[in-house]
């Protein structure tokens, strides 16, 4: 029998509950492995395929070569985690693999608690570190050098003191960018040279290089198009109920058809919307009685286009609607989360402030519903870092309420991605009694045994 859980305590023996997250948890093994591993010469040619070298790469590769250690800082999706890599692979080493670290690691730990072995190639993307010391970093590349080894870190910010082994870094040319990419991927049958050069001029206003290399693969045989679809049936400037039909399916994807009808009206009623609507429409159906898009990347494609053209006429009741989904239940909840997960490869802010924040602090479904999001993150290599990042934020006081939350995610998608990081805090917070304790005494259970 189960006994009644202290109040903050989120109540992983509930079956039900136990059961989505397991779904969430399983459904990332299943597209994502851990970050913490050896990567082969192999997997990281694959990944340079399509690199362009910025105008700051050259003086990397001398500093690198020198010092054996180099963090490169500036802003996310500059292409720093393939900067890395080609920095790297322009180094003489004894073996061709490259082990990435934990971004979690401090400086300290990574001169102290690091074993690197001589001639070896190491990466630690994203560093979420909250400050760095410059001389521990200093020595480190003094360790580096004598092992004849190299570690090259990306981190998002300002240059801080620790200038002898940082390195400000830039994004490459974007037309430049565009032009590799299709001369790597070719040209898909079809398209003229007026569709070929408005891709290009879109391009050169593109923020950031991985968008440019996706609007590229679009036009190479088997791009996927539904990016395209989605992009004209809103240049259509459709009426607002379709507009909230597909807003709504964007956080409830895959729903059953009376459950799906039953939360759009929710927010029509949000957005005083009343009347009749067609349930299905151009880029919406139903199959096997299941809500759904019509062609897969069109639920992060409308995400991208409400994020882009809408403002606070439809986002202030649509946040409204979608902090009140975890109260649905668990089958609502969880589509939420993903929903949540895929906007905020749009706008990481919104979903920190609007959403994560605002869940951790609530209900217990809520901070499932904020774990879950951190877990679904955790399938995107640049937003996983942040998702360990957020949840080591929460837990840093295991008084705080948040940090309940902190650990049913570090028992989910983040210990798929950050085993040993995973288990360590959560043994750490099991020690510290209350509710969190009970919340991460569960989740360990969860981890796999080695």
């Amino acid at each position: 029998m189960t006994e009644t859980p202290e109040p903050g305590e989120i109540d992983l023996d509930n079956m039900t509950l136990t059961g989505s997250l397991i779904a969430v948890t399983e459904h990332l093994r299943a597209v994502a492995g851990p970050a913490t591993r050896d990567l082969t010469r192999w997997e990281a040619d694959t990944l340079l395929r399509s690199y362009l070298e910025p105008g700051c790469f050259p003086e990397a590769v001398r500093r690198l070569a020198g010092r054996h250690l180099l963090v490169l800082v500036g802003e996310q999706e500059t292409g720093r985690r393939l900067g890395a890599l080609a920095l790297l692979s322009r180094m003489s080493l004894a073996e061709s693999t490259i082990t990435v670290l934990s971004p979690a690691a401090g400086a300290h730990d990574l001169l102290t608690g690091t074993e690197y072995e001589p001639g070896r190639a190491y990466l630690l993307h994203d560093w979420i570190v909250a400050g760095t010391d410059r001389t521990e970093l200093v020595n480190l590349a003094r360790k580096l050098a004598e092992l004849g080894s190299y570690l090259v870190i990306t981190r998002s910010g300002e240059p801080s003191q620790a200038v002898e082994v940082e390195h400000a870094w830039a994004a490459p040319e974007p037309g430049e960018l565009f032009d590799l990419c299709l001369s790597t991927y070719g040209l898909r049958a079809g398209v003229s040279p007026e569709e070929l050069a408005r891709a290009r001029e879109v391009a050169l206003a593109l923020p950031t290089p991985a968008e440019v290399v996706r609007l590229a693969a679009r036009l190479a045989p088997g791009g996927e198009a539904a990016g395209e679809e989605v992009a004209a049936w809103f240049d259509t400037k459709p009426p607002m109920r379709e507009v909230l039909a597909v807003a709504a399916l964007a956080f409830t994807h895959r729903l059953a058809e009376a459950a799906f009808d039953e939360q759009l009206s929710r927010l029509e009623r949000l957005c005083h919307e009343i009347g009749r609507r067609p349930l299905t429409g151009s880029l919406i159906g139903v199959e096997d009685g299941l809500v759904a898009f019509r062609a897969a990347g069109q639920r992060a494609r409308v995400l991208g286009e409400l994020a882009g053209r809408y403002g606070f006429w439809l986002w202030q009741p649509l946040r409204e609607w979608v902090r009140s989904l975890p109260g649905q239940g668990p089958a609502v909840q969880v589509r939420a989360a993903e929903g949540v997960a895929l906007l905020a490869g749009h706008s990481m802010k919104e979903v920190r402030q609007e959403f994560l924040e605002v869940w951790a602090r609530g209900s217990a479904a809520e901070r499932v519903a904020a774990a879950n999001v951190l877990s679904y993150l955790c399938a995107d290599d640049t937003l996983a870092p942040e998702a360990l990042g957020i949840a080591l934020g929460w837990a840093a006081d295991p008084q705080d309420l948040r940090a309940t939350a902190a650990a049913v995610a570090l028992g989910g998608g983040l210990s798929v991605r950050y085993p040993a990081d995973c288990a360590r805090l959560l043994r750490h917070l099991a020690s510290q009694g209350g509710p969190v304790a009970a919340v991460a005494a569960q989740s360990l259970k969860t981890l796999p045994r080695h």
